[in-house]
């Protein structure tokens, strides 16, 4: 039996990128392997669980016809899942996420078999304000555990993130994310030269850029304008960026669209010009790969996996982020140049956003890799 463990899962989505591969994964997986998933009680925004819901043992999911274990964050719920783990202990425990105590720390030093997924929380610029306290907790984590964790990185970079908090000698096995299949075929749209439509989709986050974005279109001599999706899980950087969306001294217009249904991510995405995410570090992008699924070119930094080769027609493009610091000059003209853009330009792009799309998806045997990894320890 393989437990997946996730902070957080439906029926909430206000989390991101981590709900969307545990989904993806589970669809994988589930007829073949047999598992069950252990999460959180409540939302990313502390919303509890419905009533018809029950908490601290298993119940089916309807959606995704799994058995989930929604935890208490409780004396009762600490009890309940300790005896959980050490009834199960000689199970496979596939952990997604490093900082919570009970979904991480606990069932890695109780149980035999460990599989870690960081998830992208080793990322220097990702640490945050608590990043004293999170470096004791990896160091804590270090010493208890390390040596019998399998550890699952989704990038190169992350591979080396782990070695570099855990040894050169830690076994890590490199798997990308399990995507959404890409639409069959690249969207219809006409993009009129002299407009700019772009989307923002993602959790509203320091690490994100978003208001970065904000200034950045505010300078800009030429209408622009921006949707913004997400929820807010920093709200004090959130009223920066409301400052400086509500000053109403520029020519670009920003609407915040609140929290998406994952589900309808693709849909959304295919709506606009160019999704942009200027973000200090991203393990996957699952925003950024469903753009390029439907045919939507991205803007980006180059702190993701996603890496395009330079054109006019080019599926995405890069910005650099170094010292603190994104290349704005940079940024101005790719925006400019989609500015101008005329559809037949456009077309190619998109086209070849798609395709790039494809290739990736194509170019994986996920269900082949993560029944390899899971089975680490046969």
């Amino acid at each position: 039996m393989l437990f997946i463990i996730t902070e957080y899962f439906f029926p909430f989505s206000d989390a991101g990128g981590p709900i969307r591969s545990i989904e993806n994964l589970i669809k994988t997986l589930s007829k073949s392997h047999p598992l069950k998933l252990i999460t959180s009680a409540n939302s990313h925004q502390g919303e509890p669980l419905p009533d018809t819901i029950k908490s601290d043992c298993f119940v089916n999911d309807p959606i995704t016809n799994t058995d989930i274990y929604y935890s208490q964050n409780s004396v009762k719920g600490y009890f309940t899942i300790l005896k959980l783990l050490f009834k199960n202990r000689q199970h496979t425990f596939y952990i997604n996420g490093l900082f919570i105590p009970r979904l991480c720390f606990l069932p890695a030093l109780i149980c035999k078999n460990i599989i870690i997924s960081p998830r992208g929380m080793l990322i220097n610029d990702t640490l945050g304000k608590k990043a004293i306290f999170k470096k004791l907790y990896l160091f804590l984590l270090k010493q208890l555990i390390s040596k019998k964790v399998v550890w699952h990185a989704t990038d190169k970079a992350e591979v080396s993130d782990i070695k570099r908090f855990f040894g050169t000698n830690t076994n890590v096995q490199l798997i990308s994310n399990i995507p959404v299949n890409p639409t069959e075929a690249a969207k219809k749209y006409t993009k009129q030269p002299g407009t700019l439509h772009l989307v923002y989709y993602g959790l509203i986050v320091q690490k994100k850029g978003v208001l970065t974005l904000i200034q950045t279109l505010k300078n800009l001599n030429y209408p622009v304008l921006l949707d913004i999706y997400g929820s807010v899980k920093d709200l004090d950087y959130w009223k920066l960026c409301q400052q400086q969306i509500n000053s109403n001294d520029s020519l670009a217009s920003f609407n915040y669209k609140g929290h998406a249904n994952p589900a309808d991510s693709q849909t959304i995405l295919a709506r606009y010009d160019a999704l942009v995410l200027l973000t200090k570090g991203e393990n996957f992008g699952h925003s950024i790969y469903e753009a390029l699924s439907v045919g939507t070119p991205v803007i980006i930094s180059d702190k993701t996996p996603w890496v395009f080769e330079e054109s006019v027609t080019s599926a995405g493009w890069l910005v650099n982020y170094a010292n603190n610091e994104f290349d704005i000059v940079r940024l101005k003209q790719v925006l400019e140049d989609l500015y101008y853009m005329d559809n037949n330009t456009y077309s190619l792009c998109s086209a070849n956003a798609h395709k790039y799309a494809v290739d990736f998806y194509n170019a994986h045997d996920f269900k082949t890799q993560y029944t390899a990894l899971f089975n680490s320890f046969n």
